[in-house]
C-alpha cells in the first residue's frame, strides 16, 4: 500500500474526538458502525485514487465496496455515478445516480449527473436503455437539474443545460433568468447571448431580444452568427428596413455568400427599396448565375420598381429555362398579373394549382387572380376550399370576407369571416380595415368607425385604408377629416387605388 493510501486509511479509520483527551470509544453496534463508516470513507478515497490512475473497473469495485459498507449513504453511489459518467458509460451512470436518489432524493451530485446525462441523450435522441421513451427524458432532466441547482449560485454548466432544456420544452421565460446569469458572469460566452435572444423572442419579448443582440455585437462586431441572428429577427418582426441594413452588415463580413445577398435583396424588396434590391441581386447572380431564387427576387424587384415589362421578361426567361419547376410558373403568373394580363395569369395559376393541390400559397394566389379576372364565383370556390381545409387560415378568411364586402354581396357572411380572421390575428391592421369596410358597406357607420380608425392610425401610408377612412368620414359629414384621409391615400403607397377616382372625390368634396 502506498504512503498516500496508508495516510488515507489512517484518516478514514480515526475515531471522532470526544470532549477532552479521554473520550470513551464507542461500544458494540456503535463501534461497528463507526468502523464501517471509516472503511467506507477509505474505499471512497481509494476509488478516486484508482480513477486518477486510469483504473476505472478497480475504482468502481472500490466504490461498490464503500456502498456495501455504508448502505444508507447516497454519497458513494453519487460518486460511482460520476465515475461512470466521466468514463462515458451512460447506462451505468444513470443506474448509479438513480440508486443514489432512492437513498436521498435531494442529493445534488446524483441529480446533476442524472440530469446532465438525460439532457445529452435528449439532444442526441438516444435512449439510455432499449425501449426507453426518449421524449420523457427532458422532463426528468429538468426536475433533476432544478434540484441540483439549489439556490442558483453554483455551477453555470447546470444553468446552461437547464436553460437549453427549458427552450426544448417551450418554457422560454424560465430560461431567461438563467441565461442572464450566464452572460453576466461570462460576458465573452457568445453562445449564451444568442440563446438569451432566442429565449426572449420566444417568450414574447422581441424588443428585448433585439437589444441583447445589439449589445453582443457592440462588443463583438465581427461575430457572423450574431449578425445573422439579428437580421433574421428583424425579418421575423417584419422590420424590413432594419433587416436590410442588418443583412448589409452580414454581407460586409461575408461579401461573396449568395444566400446573404438573397436575404438582403428580399428585405430591400419588402422595405420598398426595389432599385437597391436589383443591384444586390445582379451582384449575387454574378456569383451564382441562373439561380432560380435570385432571379425570382430580381423579377419582384423589377415589378415593384415599375418595370412590369422587364419583370415579365425575366420571369419568362426563367420559366423557359426551368419549365418543370413550379416556382417559375408561379413567378410568371405573378408578373402577368402585375401587367394586368389577368387571363394569362389565371391559366398559369390553374396549372400551378393542379400541380400543387395542397399548397395553400399557390391556391390563395390562384383565387386572388380569379377575383382580379372578374371571375367571382370561381374565386369564392377556391377560398372556400382553402378555409374548409384549414379553418384557421386567416388570410383566406379575410380575403373572402373583403371580396364579398367589395362586391356588396353576403355582407353578413363577410363580417363573420373577417371576425374569424381577427380572432386569429387580433392586431392585424389589414383585417381591421376589412371589417370596418364591411360594416361601412352595411351602412353601420358607428361599427365601422373603430376598426377603420385603428387601421388608418397603424398604417398611415396604406392608400386603400386611408381611402376607406375618407369615405367613412365623408358619410359621417366630417368633410375636413375626409379630405385629409383622401390626401393621405394619394400620398401613400398607391397600391390598390385608382388615384384619378380619389382625386375626383377630393374635388367634389371641396365644392360643397
Amino acid at each position: 500500500m502506498s504512503n498516500l493510501l496508508s495516510v488515507s486509511l489512517c484518516l478514514a479509520l480515526s475515531i471522532a474526538p470526544g470532549t477532552g483527551d479521554q473520550a470513551a470509544p464507542p461500544q458494540g453496534a456503535a463501534a461497528q458502525a463507526t468502523k464501517d463508516e471509516g472503511l467506507s470513507a477509505y474505499y471512497f478515497l481509494l476509488g478516486r485514487y484508482l480513477e486518477g490512475e486510469g483504473k476505472i473497473d478497480e475504482a468502481a469495485d472500490a466504490l461498490k465496496k464503500a456502498i456495501e459498507l455504508e448502505p444508507t449513504s447516497a454519497e458513494p453511489r453519487a460518486e460511482l455515478a460520476g465515475l461512470y459518467a466521466r468514463a462515458d458509460k451512460a447506462r451505468e451512470a444513470v443506474a448509479a445516480a438513480e440508486d443514489a436518489l432512492k437513498v436521498d432524493a435531494t442529493n445534488k451530485e446524483a441529480n446533476r449527473i442524472l440530469g446532465s446525462i438525460l439532457a445529452a441523450l435528449v439532444e442526441q435522441k438516444q435512449p439510455v436503455r432499449p425501449g426507453d421513451d426518449v421524449s420523457a427524458y427532458a422532463g426528468r432532466a429538468i426536475r433533476a437539474l432544478e434540484t441540483a441547482r439549489g439556490d442558483g449560485n453554483g455551477d453555470l454548466t447546470i444553468d446552461l443545460t437547464l436553460a437549453r432544456l427549458y427552450l426544448e420544452k417551450d418554457r422560454p421565460a424560465d430560461a431567461v433568468p438563467l441565461l442572464r446569469r450566464i452572460i453576466a458572469e461570462q460576458p465573452q460566452y457568445s453562445e449564451g447571448w444568442l440563446l438569451l435572444a432566442d429565449a426572449q423572442e420566444s417568450a414574447g419579448a422581441p424588443d428585448a431580444a433585439l437589444e441583447t443582440l445589439r449589445t453582443l455585437l457592440e462588443a463583438q462586431p465581427q461575430f457572423f452568427r450574431g449578425r445573422v441572428q439579428l437580421a433574421e429577427l428583424y425579418d421575423r418582426q417584419r422590420k424590413w428596413a432594419e433587416a436590410a441594413a442588418a443583412w448589409a452588415d452580414v454581407q460586409r463580413i461575408n461579401a461573396r455568400n449568395p444566400e446573404v445577398l438573397a436575404r438582403r435583396a428580399s428585405a430591400l424588396v419588402n422595405a420598398g427599396q426595389p432599385a437597391q434590391a436589383i443591384q444586390v441581386v445582379q451582384d449575387a447572380l454574378k456569383l451564382q448565375p441562373n439561380d432560380i431564387r435570385l432571379t425570382y427576387i430580381l423579377a419582384q424587384a423589377q415589378r415593384d420598381s415599375g418595370d412590369a415589362a422587364g419583370a415579365e421578361a425575366t420571369a419568362r426567361a426563367l420559366q423557359a429555362a426551368n419549365p418543370n419547376d413550379l416556382r417559375t410558373k408561379f413567378l410568371l403568373a405573378q408578373m402577368l398579373d402585375a401587367s394586368r394580363k389577368h387571363d394569362e395569369a389565371v391559366a398559369l395559376y390553374k396549372e400551378a394549382a393542379a400541380a400543387a393541390p395542397d399548397n395553400p400559397t399557390v391556391l390563395f394566389q390562384y383565387g386572388a387572380a380569379l377575383d382580379r379576372a372578374n371571375q367571382p364565383a370561381e374565386a369564392q370556390k377556391v377560398f372556400r376550399d382553402l378555409i374548409a381545409k384549414d379553418p384557421l387560415d386567416a388570410t383566406a378568411l379575410n380575403y373572402l370576407g373583403y371580396m364579398l364586402a367589395e362586391r356588396g354581396s353576403s355582407l353578413d357572411e363577410a363580417v363573420t369571416l373577417i371576425q374569424r380572421a381577427l380572432k386569429i390575428e387580433p392586431d392585424n391592421a389589414s383585417y381591421k380595415d376589412s371589417l370596418g369596410w364591411a360594416y361601412f358597406r352595411q351602412g353601420k357607420l358607428d361599427l365601422a368607425d373603430g376598426p377603420l380608425t385603428d387601421a388608418a392610425t397603424k398604417r398611415p401610408t396604406d392608400s386603400v385604408i386611408q381611402d376607406h377612412l375618407g369615405d367613412l368620414r365623408h358619410k359621417q359629414n366630417r368633410r375636413a377629416d375626409a379630405l385629409e384621409a383622401w390626401q393621405r391615400a394619394l400620398a401613400g403607397d398607391g397600391e390598390g387605388i385608382d388615384k384619378a377616382k380619389v382625386q375626383k372625390k377630393i374635388d367634389a368634396a371641396k365644392k360643397h
